[in-house]
């Protein structure tokens, strides 16, 4: 064995043996080179593959110019030797693109180009071109406004308040002329099922033209927090008090005056707008039979949730006949 060590040719075997399994490896690793089986023997057979949704890249200055009408992929059929085609068609390791640098704004028909594919392989790409329009990139500062969703779907029951955003204006970037188009921009929040408040919900931004379609451009931010104050709907309405029992013998009642005048009713809309004063709320007058301040309870009227204040203090003002006889 140490004979056969000491001999130079079976070290130059033994070297030439490594180098060719190092070169096997290196090709291995390589995209475009056939499969590990092409190594060793010779392929000869030939194939067609086809891929779509093959996604369509472009290159231009992103900068200055808005690009509009590429697809967004493509097909691509490669046809050569199967052991070259099979990893190319496996790990789809190409770009498929568009070179529009040097172009001025304008509408181009430009070849699909592709790079990364070997030259071994027959490649078609459908379509082979693509008709683009280029155009100047405008950007311009608009105010936000706000757009309810399901909004009349709280309106009977909730009063939504002036809504605060943060920040008050985006700044929108498109092509000129879709920027032409420009009309409303509005922070979409959605309110159903709300009750309370809204503090600081992300409302996503939204950019429409006069016909109200969405407008393909870029808003910075993309969202606002938006504040909207929530609160029941409400009413001030005046109270009229009516005497029962009839007073004591003797006994006259004057007045009966309420310590205010006017109390406030909550409820849906419907219902407290129709309503414009609580009259005939009683006061047992019985045994009334000098001044005094007695408190009533305010009947609530049918569909209203609540009354503010719920009691009224009311200064009864009386006159004792026998008294004034004396």
């Amino acid at each position: 064995m140490d004979k056969l060590l000491k001999s130079p040719w079976f070290i130059r075997i033994i070297s030439l043996i490594l180098a060719v399994l190092l070169w096997v490896s290196v090709n291995l690793e390589n995209n475009n080179q056939p499969d590990s089986q092409s190594l060793w023997f010779n392929d000869n057979s030939s194939e067609t593959q086809v891929m779509n949704n093959i996604p369509l890249d472009v290159e231009f200055d992103s900068d200055q110019y808005v690009v509009s009408g590429l697809p967004q992929d493509v097909s691509v059929t490669v046809q050569g030797p199967k052991s070259v085609i099979a990893p190319v068609v496996r790990q789809k390791n190409f770009t498929v693109y568009v070179d529009l640098n040097g172009l001025k704004p304008g509408t181009h028909n430009v070849p699909v180009q592709h790079t990364g594919i070997s030259n071994r392989i027959t490649t078609t790409i459908e379509p082979k071109t693509v008709d683009v329009t280029i155009e100047k990139k405008i950007s311009k500062e608009f105010q936000v406004g706000v757009d309810y969703i399901n909004g009349s779907q709280i309106s009977n029951d909730f009063d939504l308040g002036e809504a605060e955003m943060s920040p008050e204006k985006v700044t929108v970037t498109g092509a000129e002329s879709v920027m032409d188009k420009v009309e409303v921009v509005k922070a979409i929040v959605n309110i159903t099922n709300t009750e309370d408040s809204v503090e600081k919900m992300e409302a996503p931004v939204k950019v429409y033209d006069g016909q109200g379609n969405e407008l393909n451009v870029l808003v910075d931010p993309p969202s606002v927090d938006v504040n909207v104050p929530v609160s029941k709907p409400k009413k001030k309405v005046p109270i009229e008090l009516k005497p029962e029992g009839g007073a004591p013998e003797g006994v006259v009642v004057n007045s009966m005056t309420p310590q205010i005048e006017e109390v406030t009713i909550y409820g849906p809309h419907d219902v407290i707008d129709s309503i414009n004063e609580i009259t005939d709320i009683p006061i047992d007058i019985s045994k009334i039979n000098k001044d005094q301040t007695v408190e009533v309870t305010i009947p609530k009227p049918e569909g209203v949730t609540s009354i503010n204040p719920e009691k009224v203090k009311v200064d009864i003002d009386v006159e004792n006949s026998e008294e004034n006889q004396s």
